[in-house]
């Protein structure tokens, strides 16, 4: 049987798809099938994992412009054609969707063409292409109980599976005992796959606040994106705070590791691993895109194992302050307490295989 997966645009929605094609292919169960973004991350992180696949042009409207509309218009075009190619030649038995608009008309057209079809929503708030396709699609994955009340009308298709979280993740125990004796703190920053203009920013200006030493105490990772690494390098020189910068990570299971908390946008595989590995965060949700990190870092500053400070309210001086008050391992460590589960719950894949092959 062949299995098609799709999912792209964002590490959010591909690196859980990823697991899933991974561990349906270590079974042997069947063969998978992976439709990606056109954008090179996408592509290269699958030629990396040596992951089957193929790209679509499909992406978001950029903005309201004509130029924009256009362009949109005409990729949605494209990769509807080529997604109606592409289901007639691969003859898939299942397509599972993951979020995106790249997933949007290769899932519709495998549900009117009769293919057993499933979308996992990573997310609180369901993303626009998940919740067009919950009406045409048999069944529908979530990663959050809270999702439910945002599919009204599509609660019989609904299930918690949780996310699919990549093994490197799995096979750290979660719980993490602070690792250092004495007063010595590492920070991992991160503002999605693709860096944070605002977080770039205000991150350095609030460590230079907390003082000299404070700084002296501190390190931080933090993995800024392509445009603005060099700037951050430079930023985090000029006050002398000792850092590690990086553009980009596919192993950000060894930073969580060397962290004593995490200051972080609240995008849904970000929050799903802190929440495993029980690792304190200060989070600051993204504003736009439906404000679903928002609803995700309510899931979190909810437990008491996450601060959550609104973009519009964030200021250097406010964040040193918060970055303060972590600064004290009791205190990490109560927060950590909060959400530590006594048993393990069943892998998010396992629960997925289950209903792929029922």
């Amino acid at each position: 049987m062949k299995i098609l997966i799709a999912a792209g645009g964002t590490g959010g929605h591909i690196f859980p798809a990823i697991r899933l094609a991974e561990e349906i292919s270590s079974r042997k169960s069947a063969e998978v099938i992976f439709i990606t973004s056109s954008r090179p991350k996408d592509r290269d992180l699958l030629s990396r994992k040596n992951i089957r696949s193929y790209s679509l042009p499909i992406i978001a409207m950029q903005s309201k412009s004509i130029f924009s509309i256009l362009n949109f218009a005409i990729r949605l075009m494209i990769g509807t054609i080529k997604s109606l190619i592409l289901l007639l030649r691969l003859r898939p038995g299942i397509a599972i969707g993951f979020g995106g608009y790249v997933t949007g008309p290769i899932m519709l057209l495998a549900s009117l063409s009769g293919i057993k079809t499933i979308i996992h929503e990573q997310n609180v708030y369901p993303g626009r292409a998940n919740r067009i396709l919950a009406r045409f699609v048999d069944r529908i994955a979530v990663n959050f109980s809270e999702s439910t009340g945002h599919l009204k009308g599509f609660e019989s298709k609904v299930f918690i599976s949780g996310n699919p979280l990549r093994r490197e993740i799995l096979s750290r125990i979660p719980y993490p005992v602070f690792r250092i004796p004495g007063k010595t703190f590492t920070i991992l920053a991160m503002g999605g796959s693709q860096g944070s203009q605002t977080l770039n920013r205000v991150i350095p200006e609030a460590l230079d606040l907390a003082g000299d030493d404070k700084k002296k105490m501190l390190e931080i990772i933090h993995i800024s994106g392509d445009r603005d690494r060099d700037e951050v390098i430079r930023s985090y020189r000029d006050k002398n705070i000792k850092n590690r910068v990086l553009s980009f990570t596919d192993e950000i299971h060894k930073f969580y590791n060397e962290s004593d908390f995490v200051i972080s946008r609240s995008g849904a595989t970000t929050v799903s691993e802190l929440l495993f590995l029980a690792k304190p965060s200060i989070l600051i949700p993204y504003p736009h895109a439906q404000n679903h990190q928002r609803f995700n870092a309510e899931v979190l500053s909810k437990k008491g194992a996450a601060v959550l400070i609104e973009e519009a309210l964030l200021t250097p001086e406010g964040l040193k302050d918060a970055i303060v008050r972590f600064m004290d391992k009791e205190f990490l460590t109560e927060m950590s307490v909060k959400v530590k589960k006594k048993d393990e719950a069943q892998d998010p894949c396992l629960i997925l295989m289950k209903e792929v092959f029922a």
